[in-house]
């Protein structure tokens, strides 16, 4: 699933190429991947592209599309001289399109974007601002934009393991599993421990190490899944993967110590530490 940096990377490209569109002709090839009524948006424009946790919106004048890639979306923009890609690394970046796991397809007075979905678990909705809030009113402040005090408090009010706490999107919002293992490491805190049982300095330290390697990744474009070896030799792709701190690196060398890296699953995901440096 893509995460802020991925999703912040998606916005950036096609805000180059949406804004100030016109959208002529919507079409929903898939009934649960188009929620709202599609003709609402044919022939208005595209006035922004932003992005909230790890959805990004599509404003129009009074209406937003929503878009939640999920597990194995992906956003595909057509243009005359160029192609736009983000999501979910597959085949289908460089593909003819619309193909079978093409879901929704939106005409532009210039250029097509299509939205693939493999799995079906991502999503677009068309909501008016009542709609946008009720969206976000589960969702934390962006971790970009927290600040020391706020992350204190939601450190010291749990028990659980200090990894679950800092993905837990209700409390602070961006943070997926790729960053969140990378930034303990940085932090020197095992993820593990539980929440509550960090220092003041401790907490800092973390919230200090989760904007580095958000920012870190946006620089790098994202991460692009290490069993996509295409997605590297076609040029497309995110290059976090080449910076990973301890994410899918077990077996190897810890980068500061020496030490072997380990793994385990903690709250249904890969974990990945360094059993010498995070304590």
């Amino acid at each position: 699933m893509p995460e802020l940096p991925e999703v912040e990377t998606i916005k950036n490209q096609l805000a180059e190429v949406l804004v100030g569109r016109r959208v002529v002709a919507l079409q929903v090839k898939h009934p649960k991947s188009f929620y709202g009524s599609a003709k609402l948006i044919v022939g208005e424009k595209i006035i922004d592209v932003k992005r909230r946790a790890k959805i990004l919106i599509v404003e129009l004048k009074d209406l937003s599309v929503l878009i939640h890639l999920k597990m194995t979306g992906q956003l595909v923009y057509q243009g005359e001289k160029r192609r736009v890609v983000g999501g979910h690394p597959t085949a289908d970046w460089v593909a003819k399109l619309p193909n079978v796991h093409t879901r929704v397809v939106i005409q532009l007075e210039k250029g097509t974007l299509y939205f693939n979905d493999q799995r079906i678990f991502g999503w677009m909705k068309l909501v008016d601002k009542d709609g946008l809030d009720k969206e976000f009113k589960n969702y934390g402040p962006d971790i970009i934009n927290v600040d020391k005090e706020y992350f204190w408090k939601i450190v010291q009010k749990s028990r659980r393991a200090i990894k679950l706490v800092t993905m837990d999107q209700k409390d602070v919002a961006g943070v997926g599993n790729i960053y969140a293992n990378d930034a303990l490491w940085c932090a020197k805190i095992s993820p593990m421990r539980k929440a509550n049982s960090l220092t003041r300095p401790e907490s800092d330290k973390l919230l200090t190490s989760l904007k580095e390697v958000i920012n870190e990744g946006i620089k790098y474009g994202g991460a692009t899944a290490s069993d996509d070896k295409f997605v590297q030799t076609s040029g497309l792709g995110g290059k976090y993967q080449e910076h990973f701190k301890v994410y899918e690196r077990s077996g190897q060398k810890c980068l500061s110590c020496g030490s072997i890296i380990k793994k385990m699953t903690l709250g249904g995901r890969g974990t990945y530490w360094c059993e010498e440096c995070q304590s």
